[in-house]
């Protein structure tokens, strides 16, 4: 972690009670930024967010639950934005969910902007955070955009972890389920459209991490 980013529980520590406790996601907290980031809204069954260049629609069986949106310090404007969807309780095993959150990239410092620098913040604050990593960072398709997955487990819960540093901003997508096929299904199940406000190309460089 580097000075200038905190990472904080931001109160999306899972809902869902899996078998070995809370399943706990670290975010960052934004600082000074220039990104203007508006909240988004939900219309359906789909989230919209003008601001981020984005429409997401998460698997059938998760509901969306209400945006957030973090204030930068000294702007008076959010510089971070996430929202989660989540599935029904489940006793014995992991609940099904997805998290996004985009932040301004101007929350780094410059030679942290790059998508491989994203991914390895994420790598050391999920061990960090209990975290197992499994295997190395791969490219990865969501919907028609490429992104570069990570796949964590705690417990008896599996995390795959989309990330995607675009021009401003960072494009984070979190799937949680009992194993990895759980999670393959949401992420096929998974709509994703990008408008040219995010900034974000189609494809993007592999990145393997060890």
């Amino acid at each position: 972690m580097n000075k200038f980013l905190v990472s904080v529980l931001l109160g999306i520590a899972l809902p869902a009670t899996c078998q070995e406790g809370r399943v706990v996601v670290l975010t960052p907290v934004p600082p000074v930024s220039s990104t203007r980031f508006e909240k988004g809204e939900i219309e359906g069954r789909t989230y919209k967010n003008a601001s981020v260049g984005l429409e997401l629609t998460p698997a059938a069986k998760l509901k969306l639950g209400t945006p957030e949106l973090k204030v930068g310090r000294n702007t008076g404007f959010g510089s971070f934005v996430t929202v989660a969807a989540w599935g029904e309780e489940k006793l014995l095993s992991a609940r099904d969910g997805t998290i996004f959150w985009a932040a301004a990239l101007t929350n780094y410092p410059e030679t942290l902007r790059s998508t491989e620098a994203r991914v390895q913040s994420v790598v050391e604050d999920n061990r960090k955070a209990g975290f197992e990593l499994l295997g190395r960072s791969e490219q990865a398709q969501l919907g028609v955009v490429a992104f570069v997955r990570t796949d964590f487990k705690k417990g008896a819960a599996h995390e795959a972890i989309f990330v995607k540093a675009c021009k401003t901003e960072e494009l984070v997508f979190i799937f949680f389920g009992a194993d990895r096929q759980a999670a393959d299904k949401m992420v096929a199940a998974t709509e994703l459209k990008l408008t040219p406000v995010s900034g974000c190309g189609s494809t993007v460089a592999g990145v393997e991490r060890k």
